[in-house]
């Protein structure tokens, strides 16, 4: 008995040895720096816009402009909280002219749009009225050999940012961010990869339709939002070099809509989420905030003027005021409108 004693303690001892044995250190994962516009623009435009490749002007079009709804007051008054819609337009123009789904505004005031078959579109904004004034161009994005894109998948652009000249784009399908120096060679710009994305986004895997529709530039880093809704919203990040995302929130919104456009300026986001069932029909939510949180709200539905908004922008209005303006995606269908909207912020906000 005293021996078999000695060979439990014993045993008893080695186990207790083993389990104090120090364990390997675990790597440390370090988040990648994030991507930077004043860092990283120098050398995208060097390549977009290289030595021997002159600029040239886009193809001017002819945009019809035909005043949109604006549905009743009571309806206005009851779907709109600090800000108000000043303008309704429905945008028509020759073939090859729709699929809008990325807007920002440009240093004079107009506006430029991509459309996901490969497009830039500017549209002319008359200073003096702050509404379309029917002059237009077009172009079709190139690759980073000077050829339009060659499929939809390598052409389905999303997202738009613009600032200092140069265009970042984001695609869905071929998840990446493109630069074209459109200041440099205008319609003939290249594309220069800002970056290629993880594919993975909070731990789950991308569907081919669900890529980054949202781009805005928030200060230096780039911003940019999932056309999916998970539990809290569609998710928002900042663009690191390796192309995945820093600093991962959820946006918070009604079940059914989805995140579809960005944009940031004078210390605010715009954004814009679309909603779709057969019963109700196409929706829109716009939101604006600030750092402390939500200042003004518009949720599009009929008898106010609805589609298929994809793209958002903060500019002014000829008052001075901020100015949101939307876009919509017409699909190329002719059930659908291209709609142009202006919602302007109430002083107080």
């Amino acid at each position: 008995m005293r021996f078999l004693s000695i060979i439990v303690l014993a045993a008893l001892g080695a186990c207790t040895a083993a389990d104090v044995q120090p364990t390997e250190p675990r790597e440390e994962i370090v988040a990648a720096p994030a991507w930077g516009f004043a860092e990283q623009a120098p050398a995208l435009r060097a390549q977009s816009c290289p030595e021997g490749v002159s600029f040239r002007r886009a193809d001017s079009i002819s945009i019809r402009v035909i005043e949109a709804e604006r549905g009743t007051a009571n309806a206005r008054d009851l779907h709109f909280s600090g800000m108000s819609l000043a303008g309704a337009w429905h945008l028509e123009s020759e073939s090859g002219f729709g699929g809008l789904s990325g807007l920002d505004v440009m240093r004079s005031g107009s506006l430029l749009a991509i459309a996901d078959n490969g497009k830039f579109v500017w549209i002319s904004i008359d200073p003096d009225t702050g509404a379309p004034d029917g002059i237009g161009s077009m172009a079709y994005m190139h690759d980073g050999e000077g050829n339009v894109w060659s499929n939809k998948r390598a052409a389905d652009a999303e997202g738009l940012s613009f600032r200092d000249g140069l265009a970042l784009v984001s695609f869905e399908q071929d998840y990446r961010i493109e630069a074209y120096d459109l200041e440099g060679c205008g319609a003939a710009a290249r594309a220069a990869l800002a970056e290629r994305l993880d594919p993975v986004v909070d731990g789950n895997r991308l569907g081919g339709n669900r890529g980054p529709e949202a781009l805005a530039l928030v200060g230096d880093q780039l911003s940019l939002g999932f056309e999916t809704h998970a539990s809290g919203g569609s998710p928002v990040g900042e663009l690191s070099v390796d192309g995945t995302l820093n600093n991962l929130r959820r946006t918070e919104q009604p079940a059914l809509y989805l995140l579809t456009g960005m944009d940031a300026a004078d210390g605010l986001i715009a954004k814009i989420f679309r909603a779709y069932d057969p019963v109700q029909g196409p929706r829109g939510l716009v939101r604006v905030e600030t750092a402390e949180g939500l200042i003004a709200e518009a949720k599009l539905k009929k008898p106010l003027p609805v589609d298929n908004y994809e793209g958002i922008a903060i500019g002014r209005a000829p008052s001075g005021q901020t100015r949101i303006w939307l876009i919509s995606d017409d699909n190329f269908s002719n059930s659908q409108r291209t709609l142009l909207l202006a919602l302007d912020l109430d002083p107080a906000s």
